[in-house]
């Protein structure tokens, strides 16, 4: 009988260590598994960003490029109307010393201020 018992002791000790070895390697399965599947969702990812980045940034692009077009218009456009405001000034000056019996057109309300200053 104490045969049986030391056989059963070992055993059980053995069917212990068997159950923590299936346990480990079942784990590092899911581990393995687990890292596949985040790594494929991280490619999904990935692919849905690329595919709505993408466009949205060859927007931003070509809206970029068009704020620079706007801004030398912009800037040639202003000095183009600072040109315009002197040059009337200098005229009504002109018409007031040489023309004296004879009156320049109203000037614009909206106007009247910039060619004043």
């Amino acid at each position: 009988m104490a045969g049986l018992l030391d056989w059963l002791d070992t055993f059980g000790l053995g069917a212990i260590i068997l159950a923590l070895l299936l346990w480990i390697r079942n784990l590092r399965k899911d581990r393995a598994e687990s890292g596949k599947l985040d790594a494929e969702a991280a490619q999904i990812i990935a692919d849905a960003a690329a595919a709505l980045v993408g466009p949205l940034s060859e927007r931003v692009g070509r809206m970029e490029q068009r704020i620079e077009i706007l801004e030398v218009e912009n800037t040639h456009k202003t000095k183009l109307l600072d040109s315009a405001i002197r040059f009337i000034r200098e005229l009504l000056s002109w018409i007031a010393r040489h023309v004296p019996d004879h009156h320049p057109p109203t000037i614009p309300a909206d106007l009247e201020s910039e060619i004043q200053s």
